[in-house]
């Protein structure tokens, strides 16, 4: 019969290998819930990259069904002299009076006006269609400033403002002062009667 004793040494061997092994499985476990915890949060982010993309192509596909143009436009006008006043007109048959503007600004008169307007083409798709414009001119000397006045019809709008001079006078009674010279008699006979006096004295100073 065959005694265990000579395998006791060959098999503390075996169990003093396995034993290690077997206690690195506590060990491994966390690192798979790190690995499901960082895969679950790139799926998150990988969702959240997605619904980005489609809000910015939602936005852009909004974006270009607008379109806007704005037209700066070079009004004509026509501006006169009329005696020493001043005389302003434009054609503004594009704009309603509450899109224009008239500043008065020293001496100075600023002109603007912008006008906007949506339009559909019956697809969803619409644009926007803004018209501007602005011109500055100077009031010539002689102009009163705060005499300015302005008015719109007929598509044009007038700006006059009158000459700031006097009228002139073409009758004029010059009176006359009668004191004066009623005064101016009086000295001249005051200075005769000195003169008398003064000759007699000296003759008499030389009788004697």
């Amino acid at each position: 019969m065959l005694s265990l004793h000579g395998f006791q040494p060959s098999l503390s061997p075996f169990v003093d290998f396995c034993w290690p092994v077997r206690s690195l499985w506590p060990q491994v476990r966390p690192l798979d819930i790190h690995r499901h915890l960082m895969l679950r949060n790139m799926e998150n982010v990988r969702s959240s990259l997605e619904l980005l993309q489609n809000l910015q192509s939602q936005i852009f596909q909004e974006t270009d069904q607008i379109s806007a143009s704005e037209e700066d436009l070079l009004l004509p006008c026509h501006l006169e002299k009329k005696g020493d006043g001043f005389a302003l007109t434009l054609d503004t048959n594009d704009f309603s009076p509450e899109e224009l503007s008239v500043k008065q600004v020293g001496n100075k008169l600023q002109v603007s006006g912008k006008s906007e307007k949506r339009h559909e083409d019956g697809k969803g798709s619409y644009s926007y269609r803004v018209k501007a414009f602005r011109r500055e001119f100077d009031l010539p000397e002689g102009v009163n400033p705060e005499a300015v006045t302005c008015s719109l019809a007929e598509g044009k709008l007038h700006i006059q403002a009158p000459g700031n001079q006097m009228p002139a006078i073409s009758e004029r009674v010059v009176p006359i002062n009668c004191k004066t010279a009623e005064s101016t008699k009086q000295s001249e006979k005051m200075t005769q009667e000195d003169n008398v006096t003064d000759a007699d004295g000296i003759q008499q100073q030389r009788q004697c």
